[in-house]
C-alpha cells in the first residue's frame, strides 16, 4: 500500500530549510524554489514523497565566479531526505554537473546538521589549481541582534513580518502566525511563536549526540559535538589551521577508503599514515566497525582498527578557561595574591621521580603534599598558578585550581620558589594544548566572547628515558626569546637550537622545528623530516614543536612588555596562560 505523506505538519520544517540555506550562506544569492515533483523512493515499502528544490549560488571552485548547488529535499516521517548536486560554471559559459551527494537528517537534528554539512560541502569542494578562493564571510560568528541581515526571498506560504523583520509562516488551518527565528549557527534552535499565545513557545532543541540516520548507515556512535556559543573563529593566522575538522581520524596504519563499510566494497582511494579526515561517526557492528569519513566532497569508510579518533576539543578548552578565570576572580575578590612556582635553572635537570596521578614527574617541580604528614604527594611543575591559604613555620597551605581545585601542603623551604604572578585581573589570552590529539588552539577575549586567533597541529613531549611528557596543568607563560639552545647527552654541551622559543614550564618551551648543528649540509633536510611528524605522536623531550611560521606568529602575538632586556627575554604584553590537557 502506498502512503501519501501529509506535508501540512511539516510546513515549518521545509520553510526552515529554505531560510537556513539563505542565512547560512549569506554571501550567496537567495535560493530559487522550483516546482514540487513526486518521486517514488524504494524502502521496505514504497512511499510517495514530495520533493522540492532550492538553489544556492556560491563560488565552489574558487575562481571568483558563481557556481550552483541544487538542493533537492523531501520529508519522510521523522527524516528529511536531501540530495546536493553541484554545477560548476565552465570556461565555455555552461554549467557542468558534478557528483551528487545524498544525505538523510532527522527532523530533530536538521537545523544543526544541514547548516554544518552545507558549509563543509562548499569549503571542501576541490578548488581550481593555482586559484585562491575569495576570503570567506565569517559564517562561524554569531550575528548580533543589531546586525543587518539581507532579507531572503520567500517560499510559497511565507510572509515577512515588518515589525521584527523575521520570515514567518501563515498556517491556513489555524490562522496562527508562527515566527521562524533567523539563525546562522548550528547550535541555535528554531523558535516558533504563536502570536495569539505568547506563552506557547515551542523549541526544537539540537541534541549534541544521537543515533539518527546519516546517509544509509546507522551509527554505533555518532560524532556531532557542538561548538561553544561564546566562541568565534575570526582567525588572525590560519595557514596551518584545519577547517571543519573538530572531530577527525588520524590514520595510524595505511588503509583503503571504501565506498561502503565492508572490505569487499569498491576502493575510492588509499589513505596513508598520518593523514587526517573529518569523521561523522562509527558504523557497522561491534565485530566489524568502520569510521565514516567526509573528504573530497563525498563520504567514505575506513576500518576502525586503521585509525585513531581525535578532536579539536573547543568545549573542554572553554570549560578550563572559565574554571581558571573563576579561580582567579575568587582569589582577587578575597584580596588574595596569586603566585607561580618559579623553580627552573637553565640547562638544569632535576630528578625524574615517579609519575603522580596526573602523569607529571618530579623534573623541575616541587612536592605538593596531600596533608600535613608530608607523605603522599603530587609533583607541582614550574610556573603552576596557585594561592596561599595559610603559611607558618611548619607548612605552606596552597590551593591549586589545575589539580582538582585541591589543597596541598608545601614544606617551608619551598616558599623561596613562590613568586608574585603579577595577575591583577582575569586572563584574556590562553593557549590550549591537547596532548592526546596533538593539536593546539590559541584564543583571546573579544568583548563578552572569545575568539580563536589561530590553531594548528603540534608535537608534544614523550615520557621515555631522558625525555619527559609535556606536563599537565595550568601555567603562566614566563617569557619568549629569539633562540633556544639545547644540550647533548652530557647535559652540558650545546648541540642544537630552535627559534622563537616561548617558555611555559621548567625547560618546556613552545618553539620552531629543532635541529642539531651538525652535519651542516643535511640540516634543512633533517628539519623537513621532523616537520612531517607534527600532529602524529609525542616525540619531543618536553617541549612543544611547531611549524616555523606558526610559532613565529605566536611569538609576535604574545608581544613584549620588557623591551631592551639584556638577554633578549620578552615577557608577554599581557599575562597569558597555557592550558595543557
Amino acid at each position: 500500500m502506498i502512503k501519501k505523506i501529509n506535508l501540512t505538519k511539516m510546513k515549518f520544517l521545509i520553510a526552515a530549510i529554505a531560510i537556513l540555506s539563505v542565512i547560512s550562506i549569506n554571501a550567496f544569492s537567495a535560493p530559487k524554489v522550483k516546482e514540487t515533483k513526486k518521486i517514488e523512493v524504494k524502502k521496505a515499502e514504497q512511499k510517495k514523497i514530495e520533493w522540492k528544490q532550492i538553489s544556492l549560488e556560491p563560488d565552489l571552485d574558487g575562481d571568483g565566479i558563481k557556481d550552483k548547488i541544487d538542493v533537492d529535499y523531501a520529508v519522510d516521517g521523522n527524516n528529511v531526505h536531501l540530495k546536493f548536486t553541484p554545477y560548476i560554471f565552465s570556461e565555455k559559459a555552461k554549467f557542468v554537473k558534478g557528483k551528487s551527494v545524498e544525505k538523510v537528517i532527522s527532523k530533530s537534528e536538521f537545523e544543526a546538521k544541514f547548516d554544518t554539512f552545507i558549509k563543509g560541502f562548499i569549503a571542501e569542494y576541490p578548488k581550481k589549481s593555482g586559484v585562491s578562493p575569495k576570503p570567506k564571510q565569517n559564517t562561524q560568528t554569531p550575528i548580533s541582534e543589531k546586525q543587518e541581515i539581507t532579507k531572503p526571498s520567500t517560499t510559497p506560504g511565507t510572509k515577512i513580518n515588518n515589525e521584527n523583520k523575521k520570515p514567518t509562516l501563515q498556517n491556513d488551518t489555524q490562522k496562527n502566525n508562527k515566527t521562524i527565528k533567523n539563525n546562522t549557527e548550528s547550535q541555535e534552535t528554531i523558535d516558533m511563536k504563536k502570536e495569539d499565545n505568547p506563552k506557547g513557545n515551542t523549541k526544537i532543541e539540537t541534541p549534541k549526540n544521537s543515533n539518527s540516520q546519516n546517509g544509509s548507515h546507522s551509527y554505533i556512535k555518532e560524532f556531532s559535538a557542538q561548538r561553544p556559543k561564546n566562541l568565534t573563529f575570526n582567525f588572525q593566522y590560519d595557514k596551518n589551521s584545519p577547517k571543519d575538522m573538530d572531530e577527525f581520524v588520524f590514520i595510524k596504519t595505511a588503509t583503503s577508503i571504501k565506498k561502503e563499510p565492508n572490505s569487499s566494497s569498491k576502493t575510492i582511494k588509499s589513505a596513508s599514515y598520518s593523514q587526517k579526515y573529518k569523521t561523522t561517526g562509527i558504523v557497522g557492528n561491534k565485530s566489524d566497525e568502520w569510521y565514516e569519513i567526509f573528504f573530497d566532497n563525498q563520504l567514505g569508510y575506513i576500518p576502525k582498527s586503521a585509525a585513531e579518533k581525535r578532536e579539536f576539543d573547543w568545549n573542554d578548552m572553554m570549560n578550563k578557561v572559565e574554571k581558571t578565570n573563576k579561580f582567579i576572580n575568587e582569589a582577587l575578590s578575597a584580596n588574595k595574591k596569586l603566585y607561580v612556582l618559579d623553580d627552573y635553572t637553565p640547562l638544569g635537570g632535576g630528578e625524574n621521580g615517579k609519575r603522580d596521578k596526573f602523569g607529571n614527574r618530579a623534573n623541575q617541580s616541587e612536592f605538593g603534599y596531600l596533608d600535613k604528614t608530608f607523605k603522599d604527594y603530587i609533583n607541582i611543575p614550574d610556573r603552576t598558578i596557585m594561592v596561599i591559604d595559610e603559611q607558618n613555620d611548619k607548612y605552606i597551605k596552597v590551593k591549586i585550581d589545575a589539580y582538582d581545585n585541591g589543597i596541598y601542603y608545601l614544606k617551608p623551604s619551598t616558599g623561596k620558589y613562590l613568586k608574585d604572578a603579577g595577575i591583577t585581573g582575569e586572563i584574556t589570552r590562553f593557549i590550549y594544548v591537547d596532548r592526546a590529539s596533538q593539536n593546539e588552539m590559541v584564543i583571546e577575549k573579544s568583548g563578552n566572547n572569545w575568539n580563536v586567533v589561530t590553531s594548528s597541529f603540534v608535537t608534544t613531549g614523550k615520557d621515555s628515558g631522558n625525555s619527559f611528557a609535556t606536563p599537565y596543568g595550568t601555567f603562566l607563560i614566563a617569557y619568549s626569546k629569539p633562540v633556544m639552545q639545547y644540550t647533548g647527552s652530557d647535559n652540558k654541551t650545546v648541540v642544537g637550537d630552535a627559534k622563537n622559543a616561548v617558555r611555559f614550564s621548567g625547560g618546556g618551551y613552545m618553539h620552531s622545528i629543532p635541529s642539531l648543528f651538525e652535519p651542516k649540509n643535511t640540516r634543512e633536510q633533517r628539519k623537513a623530516a621532523t616537520a612531517k611528524k607534527i600532529g602524529t605522536y609525542p616525540e619531543s623531550h618536553k617541549c612543544i614543536r611547531h611549524y616555523d611560521d606558526q610559532i613565529k606568529f605566536i611569538y609576535d602575538w604574545l608581544g613584549n612588555s620588557t623591551p631592551g632586556h639584556k638577554e633578549g627575554y620578552r615577557v608577554p604584553s599581557v599575562p597569558t596562560v597555557m592550558l595543557v590537557k
